[in-house]
């Protein structure tokens, strides 16, 4: 049953009749050669996979914005993943491995 919900899947992505908002968005720093934050966001259906992979500073803090408008804040651990549904298409967010205010979508931190 498996294989033919993935191939009707695939035929349905080819015509274009799956959520084009499937995406992979993966942020990652490093400083002299050590990686201080590494951060993976799968949308797939409409469903929003976030794992914060490696933090200097233990945790990884999101801001995810619809346009300019932050619209949800949370922080997840080092290997610490989170399930989201009914984010708008085509949000945006900012990974930040310590928690400071943001802005906005630009990802620029308060002073």
């Amino acid at each position: 049953m498996r294989i033919f919900l993935a191939i009707i899947y695939c035929f349905m992505n080819l015509a274009g009749c799956t959520d084009s908002q499937n995406r992979t968005l993966v942020a990652t720093t490093r400083e002299n050669g050590v990686t201080t934050l590494d951060s993976v966001v799968e949308v797939r259906m409409g469903r929003a996979r976030f794992a914060c992979e490696a933090s200097a500073g233990g945790q990884c803090h999101y801001t995810v914005f619809d346009g300019a408008k932050p619209i949800r804040t949370f922080s997840l651990a080092v290997s610490e993943e989170r399930l989201l549904d009914g984010l708008p298409p085509g949000f945006t967010l900012c990974v930040l491995t310590t928690e400071t205010k943001v802005l906005g979508s630009d990802c620029r931190t308060a002073s």
